[in-house]
């Protein structure tokens, strides 16, 4: 800031201090001082767009040194009123008979302490400020991806749920299909050998959770001449339904759900949901020559019924194996150490992706390489979460191999 004041003694902006009555004996010329007006630095500008917020701001340069005082007044109240972070103010100069030769200009006396800034006064403005515009700062309201280092892998096995699918999905498609045609569906196959089979598959889980002492749990009536068909149906019903509320990831369970999905998806009333940065990365790692595989909760005929019909085509030609938890519940590292077993393949040289920081934890325990999908809708990640794992919003952001 540039700030420009006359030295005449007549002309500043700020009318001239009161000078005290000169002495009885006085006869010379009187001489002057005027008291310097102290600036108040404009208010800064601030100019911005929706990604660049630019603070513009102003330091008040130091006032001029006064002639020399040879007798000082009393300091003047507007002198004590000035703001904190004004200039020091320069004391009235009084009038003298002695000499009116200009004499050496001292080191000015200290600053008087300023008053707290809600006592302050607003002075009037004063022309000739020059405001300076400071360099534009570009903001972003983006929160930082956590990016640790990958080294070289050769598979990629992948979650399902909130990672190559969105939650809203299974949760607004696949569940409610199953619910909703879930009494007729057993009514139009009780008799198939595929029903009987998955009805008992339900029946032993049913028996196991009652003998546990599993809340809401209930047994499955098995069919006899006492026992109608349609009472094993109910308790199929009340199953099948509290263990869905519950989202239990149970293969009993998830058969089951595959098997009426598998009908859904044949008759076109259902059609596999991916992210668009999905086949991309699909191609990409089937490029380098990386192997992909499926690890999901949900059975393999449903992981191959929602690649199989997907949106976007049959994808089945993307894998090279599919993982249910028939081979281990995925919050256990045990499970993955045998997906790496079973692959042959060193547990470095595998990248899990999963939305669910509790599998990570576990395929990390394994010794897999991980990375976090954080899609919208997905829990919650605390900081500490973020801060140890590399956490990604698309396939496309994983980091490259170093």
């Amino acid at each position: 800031m540039v700030l420009t004041r006359s030295r005449s003694n007549n002309q500043g902006n700020a009318p001239p201090a009161p000078v005290p009555a000169p002495k009885p004996t006085a006869s010379a010329t009187k001489r002057k001082a005027s008291a310097s007006a102290t600036p108040t630095p404009k208010a800064a500008k601030t100019d911005s767009t929706p990604d660049i917020a630019a603070a513009k701001e102003t330091h008040p340069a130091p006032a001029e040194a006064a002639p020399a005082p040879v007798e000082t007044a009393p300091v003047s109240a507007a002198t004590i009123a000035a703001p904190a972070d004004a200039p020091a103010p320069i004391p009235v100069v009084a009038a003298t008979t002695e000499t009116l030769e200009p004499t050496k200009v001292p080191t000015p006396p200290p600053a008087i302490a300023a008053p707290e800034a809600s006592t302050i006064p607003a002075p009037a403005p004063v022309e000739g400020l020059i405001v300076t515009a400071a360099e534009p700062v570009i903001a972003s309201s983006e929160e930082p991806t956590v990016h640790h280092v990958i080294h070289p892998y050769d598979v990629v096995v992948s979650d399902i749920e909130g990672t190559t699918t969105p939650i809203v999905f299974v949760k607004e498609n696949l569940f409610p299909y199953v619910t909703s045609k879930l009494s007729e569906f057993l009514q139009r196959n009780w008799v198939s050998e595929e029903m009987k089979s998955a009805v008992e598959a339900l029946r032993v889980q049913a028996a196991k959770d009652v003998a546990e002492g599993v809340v809401n749990a209930t047994p499955i009536a098995t069919e006899s001449a006492e026992v109608t068909p349609e009472k094993v149906q109910q308790d199929v019903i009340a199953s099948i339904e509290w263990q869905m509320k519950a989202d239990r990831k149970i293969g009993a369970l998830k058969a089951f759900q595959g098997y009426m999905w598998r009908e859904g998806y044949a008759k076109g009333d259902l059609k596999g949901a991916l992210y668009e940065d999905v086949i991309p990365a699909f191609d990409k790692w089937k490029a380098e020559g990386k192997k992909l595989y499926i690890y999901s909760s949900g059975s393999i005929a449903a992981q191959k019924l929602l690649f199989g019909f997907s949106e976007k085509g049959d994808l089945l030609h993307y894998f090279s194996g599919h993982y249910d938890t028939t081979i281990g519940l995925k919050v256990e590292a045990e499970s993955y150490t045998k997906i790496a077993t079973d692959i042959d393949l060193s547990p470095s040289r595998i990248l899990f992706l999963s939305d669910n920081i509790h599998e990570i934890v576990a395929a990390k325990k394994a010794g897999f390489q991980t990375v976090i999908i954080d899609r919208p809708g997905n829990a919650h990640l605390t900081a500490e979460e973020r801060d140890g794992n590399i956490v990604v919003k698309s396939f496309l952001e994983i980091p490259k191999p170093q």
